[in-house]
């Protein structure tokens, strides 16, 4: 008798026999996936392509700022830029929590870019102990739906000088005078149209000159009106001019850039004719290199006021918040005091207001 076959022990086997055993317990310790090298290795690589791909389509997204396209799908995805950085940030913090070191870097070079780009909306360069001469409000009231209610409250709280109704109908003006625009606003020029987008109106509590009446499409490269006009307030006077191009709608992107070209040429032409203010729904975002063309050697009140992401469309009628700012007050020879939006109930933009030192102050 062995010394196996006392103690119980099962009898002797062979080597082949002790290498299957050997073979059996590895297989078992390399299926567990929480212990398997070779397993931790695949699912990080797919973390890392993973991470990748999300950063390609973010950076093609984010490049097309730079494109100057009327391609639809192109002319919608360049008002996405807050929503590149937001994923910018987002994939960033999850490539260090997964601690995907070397996926990382790259990620995080892309945000760099995508901060330096976003930052100057973010510093303000208003002089708010400068005295303002000038308070200007823009609203697109939505082809005359909006609450003349509220718009008149707005105008009265940010004591409004000058007001451009863009989408102006003469409903809508019967309801602002029974608000009190009549009496608040002494001078209105403009055309009102009824059931269409392509009316505008400025109402004003300054003398108005109408340099021209700005419906001659071939011109202004839009159907709507966008008059220029001279206000004279008591420290001096100030030109201004309306902005309404056509919205990028599908099959209308290329008058929508020759609108936006158009009042690039009227801004260009007036380069060094004292103060100016560019005043209305321009249809467009900084996302759109025809927008920064046009406000090339401008202030945009919103921007100079350090709003960060300036948000004016859509509002109402529309299931997605706002996210894009499409309305905007430009000027040259300004200094800008304060700024800001207000949303108006029946409005799809928000309006925006300004308020303006003139030279010499």
């Amino acid at each position: 008798m062995t010394v196996q076959e006392v103690d119980g022990a099962p009898p002797p086997s062979g080597p082949g026999d002790a290498d299957d055993a050997h073979d059996s317990e590895y297989t078992e310790y390399t299926d567990d996936p929480s212990a398997g090298p070779g397993r931790r290795r695949g699912r990080r690589r797919w973390l890392d392509v993973a991470i990748a791909l999300v950063l390609l389509v973010l950076v093609a997204v984010g490049a097309l700022r730079w494109l100057d396209s009327t391609a639809y799908l192109v002319v919608v995805l360049q008002t996405a830029g807050p929503f590149v950085l937001i994923g910018l940030l987002l994939l960033t913090v999850t490539a260090l929590v997964l601690r995907r070191w070397v996926t990382a870097i790259p990620v995080a070079v892309a945000l760099a870019v995508a901060v330096a780009v976003a930052a100057p909306g973010f510093r303000a360069s208003t002089s708010p102990k400068a005295e303002a001469d000038l308070t200007v409000m823009s609203a697109n009231v939505w082809v005359g739906a909006a609450n003349a209610n509220q718009l008149m409250a707005a105008v009265r709280f940010h004591a409004v000088d000058v007001l451009v109704l863009v989408e102006a109908t003469p409903a809508l003006l019967r309801r602002l005078d029974a608000e009190g625009a009549r009496d608040y606003f002494t001078q209105r020029e403009g055309v009102a149209r009824p059931g269409t987008f392509t009316g505008t109106m400025v109402l004003s509590r300054y003398p108005l000159s109408v340099r021209s009446a700005g419906t001659d499409p071939s011109v202004e490269g839009t159907q709507s009106t966008q008059p220029e006009l001279d206000v004279t307030a008591p420290n001096g006077t100030v030109r201004l001019k309306v902005a309404h191009p056509t919205a990028p709608l599908r099959g209308d992107t290329v008058e929508w850039r020759a609108g936006l070209r158009a009042l690039q040429s009227w801004n260009e032409r007036h380069h060094g004719d004292g103060p100016v203010v560019m005043a209305g729904d321009f249809n467009a975002s900084y996302g759109h290199p025809g927008m920064r063309d046009l406000a090339e050697g401008l202030d945009d009140a919103q921007l100079t006021d350090g709003e960060g992401w300036v948000r004016t469309w859509p509002f109402a009628g529309n299931r997605l918040p706002a996210f894009v700012q499409l309305d905007h007050l430009l000027s040259r020879g300004l200094t800008v005091v304060s700024a800001g939006q207000v949303a108006i109930n029946r409005a799809d933009h928000a309006a925006v207001w300004a308020s303006y030192a003139l030279p010499g102050r």
